[in-house]
């Protein structure tokens, strides 16, 4: 018998426990080989329980940094997704990732994301290399209509055990050449895998939603920056519960308005990252029981372009008006530049994902008996 053959036999002599443990901690890429070791092992590597186990082993601070950004060149803009090699950013290496759309690119929620382009919306785990498509919404929809906007949301709901897809649009009647009264609201749920209109209090929206990566994802509940139509002026924050599909609306910290804002989960909070009329003072503002707490501040900063969001807790990570991603250390305060990506034009943005892979099977009972027919986690997707 071979060495690796004699290196396998003993290995399935391991107490199960054992077996699973150390297989449960080995990134994606070794575990999707050693599925073709034997039956045993890629029954294993397929349940969905090890699949979880798997995925609390790499938990947030195993996570690392993607971005995504737009390159110009002579043909126009290209979008870009790169994955920082080293989860501590002390190597600052990183490698371009191919995504099957070059539209929006949503989530990540255990290691899922969800791309857009146009009406075609695609589920996707890089760390498998596997997509799933979602089926057409736009059938839902009524004759001769357009979208004006669209604004969605990918989430679990807990109650239930039921994923959801939640479509919020905005539509022309193009019959009348007219906006319709109402918001379009459908919602579609992986345990019928189809579309429904919405049960919550959405047939109506009188809001104008910020750009789709403005918005953030807590337990369940969403949040956007938003405006009354009509009002641009009036700056509210709209927070969404994914269980029983309700909106609520509730009043932003009493500081002016900028447009360089961002949302962002801390420390199992809400924070909103506000960069002051001066440009050079970044305000982190809190959530607790529906009040705004001011956290701290950061700065002075020269060239700082927009706050995008924080890394691991302790660090604020911020767009230069140049297109370079910079990380402060809220510890040690100290800044990084981790290099230059973005244009520095005002419609570009560095957007940021903390990305932590899953063994997540996007496959169907079709495809495969092993997986669930929707085991898939979802999250948020914002306006594009």
């Amino acid at each position: 018998m071979s060495s690796a053959l004699t290196d396998i036999a003993s290995s399935m002599l391991m107490p199960e426990d054992v077996r699973l443990e150390i297989l449960s901690r080995l990134p994606v890429k070794s575990l999707m080989r050693l599925r073709c070791v034997c039956k045993s092992w890629y029954a294993l590597i397929e349940n969905p329980k090890f699949i979880s186990k798997h995925l609390e082993n790499f938990n947030d601070e195993n996570a690392h940094l993607m971005i995504s950004y737009q390159v110009y060149d002579d043909n126009g803009p290209n979008s870009v997704t790169s994955l920082f090699k080293d989860k501590t950013l002390a190597d600052l290496s990183y490698e371009n990732i191919h995504r099957p759309i070059s539209r929006e690119l949503l989530g990540p929620y255990d290691g899922i994301f969800c791309l857009c382009d146009g009406g075609l919306i695609t589920l996707w785990n890089p760390a498998t290399k596997e997509c799933r498509t979602l089926p057409n919404y736009k059938k839902n929809l009524p004759a001769l209509a357009t979208f004006l906007k669209r604004n969605a949301i990918f989430g679990l709901c807990d109650a239930s055990g039921d994923y959801k897809v939640v479509f919020i649009c905005k539509l022309w009647n193009e019959k009348i050449q007219d906006a319709y009264e109402h918001a379009h609201v459908a919602v579609y749920t992986s345990s019928t895998d189809s579309w429904r209109v919405s049960k919550g209090n959405i047939k109506w929206i009188p809001y104008v939603f910020e750009s789709y990566y403005n918005n953030a994802n807590l337990n369940g509940v969403f949040y956007w920056f938003v405006s009354r139509a009509g009002d641009f002026h009036s700056k509210l924050i709209l927070l969404f519960r994914i269980s029983d599909e309700e909106f609520q609306e509730i009043q932003r910290p009493c500081i002016p308005y900028t447009p360089f804002e961002s949302l962002a989960p801390l420390n199992g909070s809400i924070a909103l990252l506000h960069l002051d009329e001066s440009n050079q003072y970044i305000e982190i503002w809190v959530m607790n029981e529906m009040n705004w707490i001011q956290q701290f501040a950061i700065g002075p900063f020269l060239g700082v372009k927009s706050p995008c969001g924080f890394w691991k807790n302790n660090a604020v990570l911020m767009e230069s008006i140049n297109g370079k991603l910079l990380l402060y250390d809220l510890v040690v305060q100290e800044m990084r530049d981790l290099g230059r990506f973005s244009s520095g034009e005002l419609g570009a943005a560095i957007l940021i994902y903390c990305y932590k892979e899953s063994l997540i099977r996007l496959k169907g009972e079709e495809e495969d008996s092993l997986s669930d027919s929707f085991d898939i986690p979802w999250h948020i997707m914002g306006e594009y």
